[in-house]
């Protein structure tokens, strides 16, 4: 079982771990950029300078078929037969291209899932906000929770709605019920940092 099957409050093993207050999580929030996130650019960036091959692909290829397709019919006398020769292998080649596509796409997809679990790691993140999400997120909330980052998409929606719409005094108030220990007005409180040494 990973360390985020359970949130804090729901292991003894997780008791000692230190509890953020409301603010930590709060700024936390507002420091996630969504364009981290952002696939596409990721795997152009993984691409480097075989960015250029897929941008040209598609003119390439039309150009070619129609050469191609008029060679044949002035020297062969068949442009039909040359245009479906053409059309086949540039078909291949395409499926080629794609198959590098597809490899970079997956690569980025990695890497934001990576980045999700850093966010996600040790006390986690994401499903302390489950009070304010919308029932569609419960899944991912719950998948996150377990470890299971696969939702990218779904993630940064809702990381984005938290941003825009999250009412910050209901936010606080909740948490302090759910970790009173982080709520300065609280005995919980108090007597913790009574129990604490003093720092010399």
């Amino acid at each position: 079982m990973s360390a985020l099957d359970k949130l804090p409050h729901e292991s003894n093993e997780h008791q000692a771990e230190r509890i953020p207050t409301p603010e930590e999580m709060l700024t936390r929030l507002h420091q996630i950029d969504s364009k981290t996130f952002d696939i596409r650019a990721i795997a152009d960036k993984l691409k480097g300078n075989k960015v250029w091959i897929s941008i040209l692909t598609l003119p390439v290829s039309a150009t070619l078929l129609a050469v191609f397709t008029l060679l044949g019919a002035f020297l062969f006398d068949s442009p039909i037969l040359s245009f479906l020769i053409t059309a086949a292998l540039l078909f291949w080649v395409g499926k080629l291209f794609d198959n590098q596509q597809k490899f970079y796409t997956v690569a980025a997809r990695q890497e934001v899932m990576q980045r999700i679990a850093e966010i996600e790691k040790d006390f986690g993140f994401l499903p302390h906000f489950k009070a304010f999400l919308p029932e569609k997120y419960r899944h991912l909330w719950q998948s996150i929770r377990k470890g299971n980052y696969l939702y990218i998409e779904q993630y940064t929606q809702a990381i984005l709605l938290l941003q825009k719409k999250l009412d910050a005094e209901k936010f606080t108030a909740i948490w302090y019920l759910t970790y009173p220990e982080t709520d300065p007005n609280s005995s919980e409180y108090i007597a913790q940092n009574m129990n604490e040494p003093a720092i010399t």
